[in-house]
């Protein structure tokens, strides 16, 4: 059976109809979240109907719809609590009935990362793991947990999913979370100039000729030899290595997902991550298996696809129990 399933990313919203672990049609429009959700919500009614009728895909031959946001979501009320400088209005939005208005089908909502945690595991490159954790390198630095096949939630549905808010430098700058020296403060994409300008050399690489920049262009002067990328990146390393070290010694999976923009980079990154992590980690069990994402931009559908799925097979099994 086929589900829906749309990801509110800061920049663009994803959209998907997935089956089995496949995504056979696939939309995406932006996002424009700085101005909110509301203006966002009959484009993407719009989308998920456009797929639908290009797929020869019916809604009746669907089993739910999920949603994933950035930010701190309540799965049993199908609501946002908390989310930062994206979907403000988002707040009180009523997602059930939306989902059950526009097309008549029951829903399921989840964090983006947890979800992308739950495709990776499911269908991706983590197939079958039932201890992880995930990284996603992006704008921001977004994490997510499992142990013994659960994801985390916690009391309030920030479990697992705060690890780009682990401080790794207690004299770092102030993140915009209000902590210091937050990983995502000092090594994400947002951030990634301003940290730049702050080291020394910056003036004389190739880099600072250029008005923006970010992972790939960083990248792309390492391999050409620039000696300040080189520094920097093995900068980032350092703070990025010790978040994982902190997500591997608060979670103790046997897995690391690694994604995001980054990742494009994985063949000269990931080793210098993995060996910066082993270096540092408590490892006296073993060591812990790292893993790229084959497909960031499919994993949050994928998650949901599965998350919907459950819950059809979740109602099924109590509409039994009444019979």
């Amino acid at each position: 059976m086929n589900q829906i399933a749309v990801d509110f990313g800061g920049t663009n919203v994803k959209i998907g109809y997935v089956r089995e672990g496949r995504i056979v049609a696939f939309g995406s429009i932006p996002a424009h979240s700085a101005l909110g959700l509301l203006p966002r919500m009959k484009e993407v009614e719009r989308v998920i109907r456009e797929l639908g009728r290009n797929g020869s895909i019916p809604l009746e031959a669907c089993g739910g719809i999920g949603i994933a946001l950035p930010g701190v979501v309540d799965t049993k009320a199908r609501k946002l609590l908390a989310i930062h400088e994206k979907y403000a209005d988002a707040y009180g939005f009523p997602f059930e009935e939306w989902a059950a208005e526009a097309f008549s089908l029951p829903l399921v909502m989840e964090n983006d990362a947890r979800a992308a945690l739950i495709g990776e595991t499911s269908w991706g490159s983590a197939r079958g793991e039932r201890d992880a954790v995930l990284v996603i390198f992006g704008t921001g630095i977004g994490t997510a947990a499992m142990i013994d096949g659960k994801v985390l939630r916690g009391k309030h549905g920030q479990a697992g999913i705060l690890g780009g808010h682990f401080s790794v430098a207690s004299r770092g700058p102030v993140c915009n979370c209000g902590n210091t020296g937050c990983v995502e403060e000092l090594a994400s994409h947002r951030t990634l100039l301003v940290r730049a300008r702050e080291e020394e050399g910056f003036s004389s690489s190739p880099l600072a000729a250029l008005p923006d920049w970010g992972y790939a262009e960083l990248i792309r002067s390492w391999r050409e030899g620039d000696p300040f990328a080189k520094k920097f990146v093995e900068r980032l390393t350092e703070y990025w290595s010790a978040g994982i070290v902190n997500l591997i010694h608060a979670y103790d999976p046997e897995t690391v997902i690694v994604s995001g923009g980054l990742m494009k980079s994985a063949d000269v990154l990931l080793p210098l991550l993995r060996d910066a992590v082993m270096d540092k980690v408590w490892k006296a069990w073993g060591s812990v298996r790292f893993t790229v994402a084959a497909d960031p931009e499919s994993s949050v559908l994928l998650g949901l696809a599965r998350l919907s799925e459950d819950a059809v097979t979740n109602r099924g099994m109590k509409e039994d129990e009444r019979i």
